[in-house]
């Protein structure tokens, strides 16, 4: 039973590794959702064999916790992407109460429409892809979904999850990438998708 019920006023905390323990700021106003420790909690515990070393891809990132807990668990490498001054502002700070290596993160403010197209031209494809938009605009789903099925973001034996409300339904394809289960998670969904195998990959 996931009873999710978050308040800004109680600070979230990152679960497990190096910086465990350490409490986690939410940005100010209304525009972010942050995950609760229920949910983070089961999403990493279903990518415990996937974290350690793995390029990690925390979109609308909002406080930065998801990407903060891949860091945590040992992963090579988090983007962070938010088009949100404040989002980005708490971000840095809550990665600098972690105390991370420099050289494992980037934290982009940018629109994701924007920042999706310029990390694909990078060539260097993620394990995990993780996105929250906002629940409030419901017309980004289906395009952020379609802009990174047409790209090589997600790495052919990767994984991404998208959190939705629980009534949110989201096709099963978008391009290269096919749902392969969705879990309710108190008043949030969680669709989760992977590459779509091609005779020439």
């Amino acid at each position: 039973m996931y009873n999710e019920i978050y308040d800004k006023e109680n600070t979230m905390r990152v679960i497990s590794g190096k910086a465990r323990g350490k409490k986690l700021i939410a940005p100010q106003g209304l525009h972010t959702r942050p995950v609760t420790d229920q949910i983070k909690e089961a999403l990493f515990n279903s990518w415990q064999f996937k974290i350690n070393g793995c390029r990690f891809l925390d979109c609308f990132a909002g406080s930065g916790s998801m990407g903060i807990e891949a860091i945590s668990r040992n992963a090579s490498y988090t983007v962070f992407i938010d088009n949100d001054s404040n989002a980005i502002q708490t971000i840095q700070e809550n990665i600098k109460g972690c105390h991370f290596d420099s050289h494992s993160y980037s934290i982009f403010q940018k629109d994701i429409f924007q920042a999706l197209p310029s990390l694909d031209q990078m060539n260097e494809p993620f394990d995990i892809i993780y996105l929250d938009p906002p629940y409030t605009v419901d017309e980004i789903f289906i395009p952020v979904m379609e802009t990174i099925g047409k790209t090589s973001l997600l790495k052919e034996d990767g994984i991404l999850a998208i959190r939705t409300k629980k009534e949110k339904e989201l096709a099963d394809v978008f391009y290269n990438l096919k749902k392969v289960k969705q879990k309710k998670y108190g008043i949030s969904m969680v669709h989760f998708y992977k590459r779509i195998q091609n005779e020439n990959d």
